[in-house]
């Protein structure tokens, strides 16, 4: 057993943790090392290449039964495939497509978080947006429209429309002090207090921007706060759904990210291990010490440093820290009453544009709310978009077609349930496109159950960046923070910066981020 001195400590290498590492070792001199128990970092974040018969994901290449390994590496699976997935290798069908494990939503692109965060690393990645906004209308047998900016919404009545624009000037009218005080509150009391749920269409598109932004499909689960403060920041970042605001990336995909923050690392002298899975954080007298980590030849090491950083979920984190160290209902309530947003992705490979038959333009964000409506918690809301259309994704001349949808965790272990959306996504697209043979080369449905994170249940405050309880013990990740709001990179992006500031007594998100890009202000925590 050897004893190795950091100054600092990652337990996972999440986008929370690649970046808290990568500040600490460029910005303030710190030796620091990240711990990821994956051959892969990114935690949540993974996304594939294909190369021939193999795809490959951070310098690994995997055959079918690697890839359903490394998918499971974070927290996900396949659920379907056309055709079966040993054939789809075989022939090479991903070959020269990039695609993400259960989808990954990166909103404001070149705006966002995360992109300015890279900036200040020194390493910047391009993050194009989508152009314009398709809807098809389930209730209306399946009507496509392409949304028109500053234009009447062709499903909606003239009152609906009028009382929608009205529901969305008021949220865009509001401060991020507002967006504060409606954390403990679900979104659907908040609706109802301003009387915002009275007209049924403005309600049902506002429930349906929620489950896109929040990866929530019931109101009365998802927190206000961080549903506002995407609509409230819309005005000043100057970006909607029309002009576009969602990102996708050019291969390497969403992996670009942590590879990103991983080179600014070790260029400060840090370091990432990877298939190196911690067993304990060592805990003495209150204080943190160090790991123990079980190494590549299986023997438990000793890794001493002062401070050690977990960007482990919250309900996971017992797995790595002891519960004794910690107030039992603290415990319990991460274990037992948080909760995930999962989410069911597609990606199908296209040899033609299916959408210019119908006079959308490809490189939109499409919605197509409330194809379920019965069984779930929450309506289902499918959204689609041919990201390649925006980012180099694709083998030349031929396109990805994404699916995805809201679910809970619950919902998303439930083989039943899952299917019954595949099936029915499955048969509106035959039904609906031409030449489904000709056309398609495959389809791969892969659903995650914590897609986004392991969320607080609402009237509870997320878990704080510094333990009160263990000295030395940090959390980083897009569920940690009291002045955090948001989720996925975004969220993780914003942590990994708050979270070096309270280690360094510093205020790098002041200088990095515009206000709507900053946490809880000071002093508005409800």
């Amino acid at each position: 057993m050897a004893n190795k001195g950091y100054d600092v400590i990652v337990v996972g290498s999440g986008i929370g943790g690649c970046g808290a590492a990568a500040l600490l070792a460029k910005d303030h001199g710190k030796k620091v090392l990240v711990l990821e128990k994956a051959p892969h970092i990114g935690g949540r974040v993974a996304s594939y290449v294909g190369k021939g018969d193999k795809v490959t994901i951070d310098g690994l290449e995997l055959d079918s039964r690697g890839f359903r390994k490394s998918l499971a590496d974070s927290r996900c699976w396949v659920s379907y495939c056309e055709p079966d997935l040993d054939t789809m290798f075989n022939k090479g069908l991903l070959d020269g497509y990039t695609f993400e494990n259960g989808g990954h939503g990166l909103f404001w692109g070149n705006k966002s978080r995360v992109r300015l965060f890279l900036d200040h690393l020194g390493k910047p990645v391009d993050m194009p947006v989508n152009t314009g906004l398709g809807y098809v209308d389930a209730e209306r047998n399946f009507e496509i429209h392409q949304v028109e900016p500053r234009k009447p919404y062709p499903w909606q009545t003239e009152d609906g429309f009028k009382a929608t624009l009205s529901a969305l000037k008021h949220m865009g009218n509001l401060s991020m002090e507002d967006c504060a005080a409606a954390m403990n509150i679900d979104v659907q009391t908040w609706l109802e207090e301003r009387g915002l749920t009275e007209n049924e269409e403005a309600y049902t598109y506002l429930k349906v921007v929620m489950a896109c932004q929040n990866a929530m499909a019931e109101p009365r689960m998802a927190p206000a706060g961080d549903f506002l403060g995407y609509m409230a920041m819309a005005r000043d970042i100057k970006m909607n759904l029309h002009t576009g605001s969602v990102a996708t990336m050019a291969e390497p995909g969403c992996m670009a990210i942590p590879l990103a923050m991983e080179e600014a690392l070790n260029e400060a002298g840090g370091e990432i291990w990877r298939s190196t899975p911690v067993e304990e954080v060592i805990i003495e007298d209150g204080k943190a010490r160090g790991v123990m980590v079980r190494n590549k030849e299986g023997q438990y090491e000793t890794l001493e440093a002062p401070i050690v950083i977990c960007n482990i979920p919250p309900k996971h984190i017992f797995n790595v820290l002891h519960p004794r160290h910690f107030p039992a209902e603290w415990v319990d309530m991460l274990q037992n009453k948080f909760w995930s947003p999962g989410l069911l992705s597609a990606l199908i490979g296209l040899k033609q544009n299916v959408w210019e038959q119908y006079g959308v333009d490809e490189r939109s964000f499409i919605w197509m709310p409330g194809i379920i409506q019965e069984g779930y918690i929450g309506a289902v809301d499918m959204v689609m978009w041919n990201m390649a259309s925006c980012a180099k994704r694709a083998p030349e001349g031929k396109r990805d077609f994404i699916f995805s949808t809201a679910l809970t965790d619950k919902e998303m272990r439930n083989p039943q349930k899952v299917m019954q959306v595949i099936d029915f996504c499955m048969d509106w697209f035959k039904r609906t496109f031409k030449d489904w043979k000709e056309n398609v080369e495959y389809v791969l449905w892969t659903p995650s159950d914590e897609a986004y994170g392991n969320w607080r249940p609402v009237g509870e405050k997320r878990p704080d960046i510094q333990s009160p309880y263990v000295e030395g013990l940090y959390f980083v990740g897009d569920q940690y923070g009291e002045r955090l709001w948001g989720g996925g990179v975004d969220g993780a992006s914003l942590c990994a910066v708050m979270c070096v500031d309270t280690i360094m007594v510093t205020d790098l998100e002041t200088e990095l981020y515009p206000p709507y890009h900053r946490g809880i202000p000071i002093g508005a925590t409800p």
